[in-house]
């Protein structure tokens, strides 16, 4: 029992090192990034090395999520071009049929106004037609009985 207390105690402690000597490495990292110094540590550059050496590693192990979400990104903008240039269409459209809506209300109230009777009878008149004319007569009413 006490050889794996004993063992334990040993892991944590190789671990605790570790950890501090990595957070020393990225200290050291960043110090020398941010300073102007010239003097730069040779484990420094082995992990700056280490970094930049993963950097591709890690690119070509994930090509197919970075393709796809470039796939993404290009149909989410042409989606959008898409949706703008329909709803300038829509907009071009609908002023076009108010357009054509008020010539229609013009051109109907053009022919009411020339089908009424009084228009008709004036225009007979300038015409000199003679054969047809108002009646003078009240129309008939027939009862049909059931």
């Amino acid at each position: 029992m006490a050889e794996i207390e004993y063992d334990k105690q040993e892991e944590q402690q190789i671990e605790a090192q570790e950890a501090q000597e990595t957070i020393s490495n990225k200290e050291k990292l960043m110090h020398s990034l941010v300073c102007d110094d010239d003097e730069v540590d040779e484990l420094t550059v082995a992990s700056l090395r280490q970094m930049l050496d993963a950097i591709p590693r890690w690119f070509l192990s994930q090509w197919k999520l970075l393709l796809l979400c470039l796939a993404g990104i290009i149909l989410y903008v042409t989606n959008g071009y898409q949706a703008q240039v329909e709803m300038m269409k829509e907009t071009e459209l609908e002023a076009e049929l108010k357009d054509w809506r008020y010539r229609s209300i013009t051109r109907v109230s053009e022919l009411t106004r020339l089908c009424r009777q009084s228009q008709l009878e004036q225009k007979l008149r300038e015409q000199g037609d003679s054969t047809l004319a108002p009646s003078k007569i009240a129309p008939y009413t027939i009862n049909i009985k059931d």
